[in-house]
């Protein structure tokens, strides 16, 4: 079998995504033996999972800012005091998945046995938990998304300089 992209040369390992012959020189462009096409699948597959754990702190954020709308339709508060409540309750709101993520991951599995008022006060003490636990854990998650965003980037622009 020859190489994909050179088809001149010999192969020496197969994509290990769709099989395709490389040389040497192909084999060699990243640390596994995958070829571009593949490599980009995989660098785009990425990042949309990145992008999608975004999503549920965007919601909470607007949810934060309807609720903050709702409670503060006095028109007798000042302007910067209610943008102020906005933007607490955006951050604590879109907190909430990332707490629920740490208390998830924290939890113990013995809860499969409870009734359905056990199961209530559960759910309610563990949203509860998430919002505290969430001012903590999501600027720790958003960095930590960040880093997987630049690195898939990089990764990204070596496919293109590599083609």
């Amino acid at each position: 079998m020859n190489c994909y992209n050179h088809p001149e040369k010999a192969s020496v390992a197969t994509c290990i995504d769709c099989g395709k012959g490389l040389c040497k020189e192909c084999a060699s462009l990243y640390a596994l033996p995958i070829c571009n096409q593949c490599n980009t699948a995989r660098v785009k597959n990425d990042k949309n999972v990145i992008m999608q754990k975004y999503i549920p702190s965007i919601i909470g954020a607007v949810v934060g800012l309807v609720f903050t709308y709702f409670i503060t339709k006095d028109i007798t508060q000042s302007v910067f005091s209610t943008i102020g409540e906005a933007i607490i309750m955006a951050y604590l709101f879109a907190g909430i998945p990332w707490g629920w993520y740490v208390i998830s991951f924290i939890t113990p599995k013995m809860f499969l046995f409870m009734s359905w008022f056990g199961w209530g006060m559960y759910f309610i003490i563990k949203f509860s938990l998430s919002s505290f636990v969430g001012i903590v854990a999501m600027p720790i998650g958003l960095i930590n998304l960040f880093m997987k965003q630049n690195d898939a980037n990089k990764k990204e622009q070596n496919i293109l300089n590599n083609q």
